[in-house]
């Protein structure tokens, strides 16, 4: 038989967690918002999610197919802007994903 864990651990572990998942959040928040500013008037309300990952890859989500073209036009002329606002690191290349929002 295992020792008990004493609670006051397993919510300090807990803790550590829940506060790598929140600085994830607003990171997110932060290229989302960049992302948006940077756009044009009318096509960043299109965009519902964006993120810096692994090799500075800027993923964006978008809701329509028509807007994943024109966010595609837009974004390479914009990284930099996108990259010093959000200040997520440098961002090498940008993916445009289509997926509704809400959807599976």
């Amino acid at each position: 038989m295992r020792k008990p864990i004493p609670i006051s651990e397993l919510l300090a572990q807990g803790k550590t967690r829940l506060q790598s998942l929140q600085a994830g959040a607003e990171s997110a928040n932060r290229v989302l918002g960049a992302v948006r500013r940077a756009l044009p008037a009318g096509l960043g309300e299109h965009v519902f999610g964006a993120s810096i990952g692994d090799g500075g890859v800027l993923t964006v989500l978008v809701d329509s197919g028509a807007f994943a073209t024109r966010v595609r036009y837009e974004l390479p002329s914009r990284l930099a802007s996108i990259e010093a606002d959000a200040g997520g690191g440098p961002i090498g290349r940008a993916q445009v994903q289509v997926r509704p929002p809400g959807g599976a």
